[in-house]
C-alpha cells in the first residue's frame, strides 16, 4: 500500500470500525493508544496503536498525516477531545 493509495478518512474510518466491534468508547481506544498515559498521543503510539487495532503498518508520513488531520490545536499530538471529535463525527 503505498501513501497514494491510502487516507486519513480511511484510517478513521478503520478505526470507528474497530471501535464499534470491539465494543469500546473513543475514552477506551485512547487510553489503549495512550501507552504513557500523558493524555496525548504522539506520533510512535499512534503508530503502534493503529498496528495493533488495525493491523495497519503505516509509514511515518501516513502517521504524521494522521496527527495533522486530527490535531486541531497545532501540538503535533492528538489528545481526548481530537480523537473523539473525529470518530464521533457523523458522516
Amino acid at each position: 500500500m503505498t501513501d497514494d493509495e491510502w487516507t486519513v478518512d480511511e484510517a478513521i474510518e478503520n478505526l470507528k470500525n474497530a471501535m464499534k466491534e470491539s465494543d469500546q468508547s473513543s475514552s477506551d481506544l485512547f487510553s489503549s493508544i495512550d501507552a504513557n498515559d500523558d493524555g496525548e498521543i504522539n506520533g510512535p503510539e499512534l503508530y503502534k496503536g493503529l498496528l495493533e487495532h488495525l493491523g495497519d503498518r503505516l509509514s511515518p508520513g501516513q502517521v504524521s498525516m494522521i496527527i495533522k488531520a486530527l490535531d486541531s490545536n497545532g501540538d503535533n499530538r492528538i489528545d481526548l477531545s481530537e480523537l473523539t471529535a473525529a470518530l464521533e463525527e457523523e458522516e
